[in-house]
């Protein structure tokens, strides 16, 4: 009885992970969009030549782009992709200059990275239409900034404070940041009636700063997009 008990199980099983794939040898493209949830790790921010103490925080843009996937097992395919995706962080209002004279308050800061991103991925089915996935992915920088407003703030000698006119600043930061980044990519995908559900999130491997005297940091970020599966 345990004997046939075992070997229910394993027929039901192989039953799952075989049930719903596709053939081996199939190509397929998947057009998808998304969000991303992008930060940066570290706990200071470069900022007009000088490092503040500010930790990141995650921001939602956008992404999107297509993958091509080839079943090369029964269970098993592999997929390349290329997309445009969105990354960098927001960070917390904070003041600089004398706190007793004349200071400056900066708000509505971002740090924006826009890349070109290739993943490479093994899919392992574990049931149907559901996979888990893990690879490699390199993103080619295509413009990078750092946007704030800037608030100047005298401080009186009873205490008040005069505000002044805000400004919006932005800051091309291209040049001081390294070409291309190299991060893991690890998730989970799910296929329902060629629509797929895609949650994904990516390790940095790169540092983001050219010169090495620069804060250390490295893109953190989580991608969840929705795709169409075209056999072909």
């Amino acid at each position: 009885m345990k004997n046939l008990f075992v070997l229910v199980l394993m027929s039901l099983f192989v039953s799952l992970t075989m049930k719903g794939q596709e053939s081996v040898g199939t190509f397929s493209l998947i057009p998808k969009i998304g969000v991303s949830i992008a930060n940066v790790s570290g706990e200071k921010i470069y900022y007009e030549n000088s490092e503040i103490p500010a930790k990141g925080k995650y921001n939602a843009r956008f992404m999107g782009g297509v993958e091509a996937e080839y079943q090369m097992l029964p269970t098993t395919s592999v997929s390349l992709g290329v997309g445009y995706v969105q990354q960098g962080c927001r960070i917390s209002d904070f003041e600089v200059g004398d706190p007793k004279g004349m200071s400056y308050g900066q708000s509505k800061i971002r740090v924006k990275m826009d890349y070109i991103q290739c993943p490479l991925t093994v899919n392992q089915y574990l049931g149907e239409g559901l996979a888990v996935k893990a690879g490699v992915q390199l993103g080619f920088l295509v413009k990078s900034d750092f946007s704030y407003s800037t608030t100047p703030i005298k401080h009186l000698a009873d205490g008040a404070k005069e505000y002044g006119e805000t400004e919006d600043v932005e800051i091309d930061q291209k040049s001081v940041r390294r070409s291309m980044d190299v991060s893991i990519p690890v998730g989970i995908s799910y296929e329902y009636l060629n629509v797929v559900l895609d949650a994904r999130y990516h390790f940095g491997l790169t540092k983001l700063y050219k010169d090495e005297s620069w804060p250390t940091e490295k893109n953190k970020v989580f991608t969840f997009t929705v795709g169409y599966k075209f056999n072909l």
